[in-house]
């Protein structure tokens, strides 16, 4: 089996909407049993509602219009990504929203969901081994300080943030339950979304 550890960077919305935050830039790095990077994916992907990068994400990720302009659409980025992701994997995320963006991103653009059904929040397992109290959380940066692990690339960039939540998943492994996946649901806006349209 096979463990893929990955990230988003989204377009955000200053405002509010039926359209889900649009995927931007996914980034995700493939590691073996043994906790052998076997490979790494990144890919820019073309919003397809909101095609203009909001001023805070352009600020937050360095991301450039250009970038997102000539990138495939999320249809084309995502089904790549499902295929370099295989058969036998979990899904490793830092926090829960990212595999709820997937989600959405997915039923947005009528992609199956089916593959997103194992994915464990190490973010939440990590702030439980730290003694966080339980309605707080580590950031990325801050879970970095206190494994002692440097920070060599700027984070909020996609592959950057997957090889940085590698390292921590890699010296946490030994008490991590892999058991506990994040559920995925459908949201209402989501299944009216088609009506709401225009």
């Amino acid at each position: 089996m096979n463990y893929i550890v990955y990230d988003l960077e989204l377009n955000s919305k200053p405002f509010k909407s039926h359209i889900p935050n649009e995927i931007i830039e996914i980034g995700a790095v493939k590691l073996n049993d043994n906790l052998q990077k076997l490979d790494s994916f990144s890919s820019f992907v073309k919003p397809r509602r909101f095609n203009k990068l909001f001023p805070i994400v352009k600020r937050k990720t360095k991301i450039s219009q250009d970038d997102i302009d000539n990138a495939p659409g999320f249809k084309a980025v995502i089904n790549n990504f499902i295929r370099w992701v295989g058969d036998d994997y979990v899904l490793i995320s830092w926090g829960h929203d990212d595999i709820h963006h997937l989600f959405s991103n997915c039923k947005y653009h009528k992609v199956r969901i089916g593959w997103l059904k194992k994915n464990v929040d190490i973010q939440k397992q990590f702030s439980a081994i730290f003694n966080m109290p339980s309605n707080q959380r580590y950031s990325l940066e801050n879970a970095l300080c206190a494994m002692e692990l440097k920070m060599g690339e700027n984070l909020h960039r996609a592959l950057n943030d997957a090889e940085y939540t590698a390292q921590i998943f890699t010296a946490i492994f030994n008490k991590i339950d892999l058991t506990v996946f994040n559920s995925v649901k459908t949201k209402r806006k989501h299944k009216n979304q088609k009506n709401s349209q225009t």
